[in-house]
């Protein structure tokens, strides 16, 4: 398993670097490291641990194979009718092919996506994805690998943050600010569980060397929080200050409601108190739009604009996964600087391409994966701020899907899979192998 988390560190260290460098030579080198790992981990897996991987991937390979039908049924070919060519026979087909099957002397093959290439190029994406989360699950089972993988995680985000402080300290205009921005907060809370593990450690390790172990593991937590605070302070943005606010002070709630012993009840009244003051702060931060998918963008009324033309012509089952670049040329004005290439929320960017169905779909996926981690957190012991902070990045990211396109890059998808694979490995207590 040793070359299995060889490959998993590499694929965590090179977020900083996609970030940073432009190009598309880098990310297509995420689904070629999956799929190395994943044939590392079926070979090497011990039988102990093959079995935990099974029960705790079960529920999740199940969930993750409803998007990867949806994906495949956008691609099938649906005939449009020879003798009437303007008439559908599958009212599933996309609404473009029937004003285009008139030109063709034996008819055309329509399908729910507008363009089959984007769609199946997003459904390799979705599966490098969904690998990514089982090979982060079967590494981090093993505790001292769990350790390396958060440790990697944490200096990632921190080198992430970095980059996107220096980006907007120098005016260098980073292509991917949202991304690196939503990257720092996830840093945020990976900081935070880092300071959990040294504390946890210093208890349970007790030696000549614990307490200078536990002075710089401390000290480097400390910094690695301030720096991910600061870039994201610096980016001035309240949304962007929101999110991970919420997940660390859902990790901060796990471990005090843990560490004084306050039960179901304690964890409760505070879970309802934080509910409360959240749906307040969102109340108040929400714009004029009525539509939650746009209701938190603070960005220019040109690229809210073609985002809102889009969604409105969208059909009920979308545009097909992957194709939101297809329909720019026909939306985006002849001015250049009118908007954005891209879809201003991740939210508003997957109801576009895989329906709105589709989206609250997700929306309740997330939230559900949040509870597990959160009972995972709540059943452990030692340990349990992996599970916290798992539950806690969840929040956020869901959070951020309804603020800025980031969960589309290249790079955070990679973080926040190990992120969820890490939480999901670690939900249950450790097994001696």
């Amino acid at each position: 398993m040793f070359i299995a988390l060889g490959v998993l560190l590499g694929l965590i260290s090179l977020c900083p670097i996609i970030l940073a460098v432009d190009g598309s030579i880098l990310p297509s080198l995420i689904p070629l490291l999956v799929a190395l790992g994943l044939i590392l981990v079926s070979i090497n897996l011990a039988p102990g641990e093959a079995q935990r991987f099974a029960n705790l991937t079960k529920l999740f390979v199940i969930g993750a194979a409803i998007p990867a039908i949806w994906i495949l049924l956008q691609m099938l070919p649906l005939p449009l009718s020879r003798t009437q060519p303007m008439a559908t026979i599958s009212e599933l087909a996309h609404p473009v092919w029937t004003s285009v099957a008139a030109g063709f002397r034996h008819g055309v093959n329509g399908s729910i996506t507008i363009d089959i290439g984007a769609t199946a190029i997003a459904f390799a994406r979705y599966l490098s994805f969904v690998g990514m989360i089982l090979l982060a699950t079967a590494v981090t089972i093993n505790r001292d690998r769990a350790e390396s993988v958060l440790v990697s995680l944490t200096a990632a985000t921190v080198l992430i943050a970095l980059i996107a402080a220096a980006s907007d300290l120098f005016g260098l205009g980073l292509r991917t600010r949202d991304e690196a921005f939503d990257c720092a907060g996830l840093g945020v809370i990976l900081s935070a569980a880092c300071a959990a593990l040294v504390f946890e450690r210093r208890e349970t390790r007790r030696s000549g060397k614990s307490d200078a172990r536990f002075r710089f593991g401390a000290l480097a937590s400390l910094v690695a929080f301030v720096i991910c605070a600061a870039a994201i302070v610096a980016a001035r943005s309240g949304s962007l200050i929101f999110a991970p606010s919420c997940g660390l002070v859902m990790f901060c709630a796990v471990i005090l409601v843990r560490r004084l012993d306050l039960g179901r009840w304690g964890a409760g009244a505070i879970g309802v108190t934080a509910s409360v003051i959240a749906i307040a702060l969102v109340t108040g931060a929400a714009g004029r739009s009525s539509d939650p998918r746009l209701a938190f963008v603070k960005k220019d009324a040109a690229s809210v604009e073609l985002t809102q033309r889009i969604l409105a012509d969208a059909p009920f089952l979308g545009d097909g996964a992957g194709a939101f670049e297809a329909l720019l040329p026909i939306y985006q004005s002849t001015d250049p600087g009118a908007g954005e290439g891209q879809a201003v929320t991740a939210a508003a960017k997957l109801s576009i391409e895989m329906g709105r169905p589709m989206l609250w779909l997700a929306v309740l996926a997330a939230t559900i994966a949040l509870l597990v981690l959160l009972r995972g957190a709540s059943n452990r012991g030692r340990d349990s701020f992996y599970p916290a902070a798992g539950a806690a990045c969840v929040a956020t990211l869901l959070i951020q899907a309804f603020i800025n396109v980031g969960l589309f890059g290249s790079a955070l998808p990679v973080l926040a899979a190990v992120i969820f694979g890490l939480g999901l490995a670690q939900s249950q207590g450790r097994i001696s192998y």
